[in-house]
């Protein structure tokens, strides 16, 4: 007899155990590997840079992700968490809903997959008109030639891909000038040719300071037909800022460059109205807003990073 009701009360503690833990699983459910993906700005429209963040619950080895059809490869933050990468939204794409599709290969060597649907709002691009030397509405066939081979040049220089950014931190304004709101204009030019400008205009008396917005290396400085006197610096990561209509160009190809360095001077070469800088950023072959990348807060490389950053030429 009292070995049943030892038997029975046994039985008991083990349902209710059993329970207990059943309950406990229902309260806190195992957490997933990829907490969260959101972005600065939180409003995005054609045109916009957009800094995201993937938050993970646990430590991962690699995190990537496909955005409009292009990839993503994130870095890490010196919070092992936190994954950062730098991308854009095409000023060409249509307004509406697009996936941001996540990927996390945990320390495990598990894969974890993460949706964040993405609203991008319609941009307000202005209209203007600008009166230019005719050689630069039709030009000749040796201009052409000249033109085509720029064309070359330029392909070449955007075809690098540094696959961790050597940029960090804030990007910083190219020259000591209020920006005019230009990004995405349509213009006429000479009431002939419709054209649109891929960045923004610094209004600058000439032979003033142009910098490097970011640290990175100089993948093309030289005179370019419509350009004029032209730099671009790859910033890693497919992150690219052009500085066009130079007076004078201070660095070479293939030159390390610090923020804030002085890469060259202002002036009016190349197809212009006047002085001034023409500051363009390119993300992944996409033109995105340069005053708006400015207004990002970014985080600065981690020791690691740095390192390997300076090991880019």
């Amino acid at each position: 007899m009292t070995e049943r009701l030892s038997r029975s009360f046994l039985a008991l503690l083990l349902i209710f155990l059993l329970a207990s833990i059943a309950q406990s699983q229902a309260k806190s459910p195992r957490e997933e590997p990829i907490r969260n993906v959101f972005w600065e700005p939180d409003n995005l429209q054609q045109g916009s840079p957009m800094f995201i963040t993937c938050e993970l619950s646990a430590a991962a080895t690699r995190v990537s992700a496909t955005w409009q059809g292009k990839r993503l490869n994130f870095f890490r933050s010196e919070k092992p968490h936190l994954w950062y990468a730098l991308a854009g939204v095409s000023m060409d794409v249509q307004p509406g809903n697009y996936d941001l599709k996540v990927s996390a290969q945990m320390r495990t060597g598990k894969w974890a997959a993460f949706t964040k649907n993405v609203a991008v709002a319609p941009a307000n691009f202005g209209e203007g008109s600008a009166d230019v030397p005719q050689q630069y509405v039709e030009p000749n066939d040796k201009q052409q030639q000249e033109i085509g081979h720029d064309g070359l040049l330029k392909k070449r220089a955007f075809a690098r891909n540094i696959r961790i950014p050597i940029w960090s931190g804030n990007f910083i304004k190219p020259a000591e000038a209020q920006s005019t709101p230009s990004f995405g204009e349509t213009r006429l030019l000479n009431e002939e040719k419709s054209d649109r400008h891929m960045g923004t205009d610094y209004p600058i008396k000439d032979g003033s300071t142009v910098r490097a917005s970011n640290s990175g290396v100089v993948v093309l400085a030289r005179a370019l037909y419509y350009e004029g006197n032209c730099i671009v610096i790859d910033h890693g990561q497919r992150v690219f800022t052009l500085y066009m209509h130079l007076s004078r160009i201070d660095v070479k190809e293939g030159a390390r460059v610090a923020k804030d360095e002085r890469i060259g001077l202002t002036g009016a070469t190349g197809r212009v109205t006047g002085p001034h800088l023409h500051f363009e950023v390119l993300w992944d072959g996409s033109a995105v807003d340069p005053v708006q990348l400015l207004s990002l807060t970014l985080p600065g490389l981690t020791p690691a990073e740095k390192r390997s950053a300076a090991q880019v030429r």
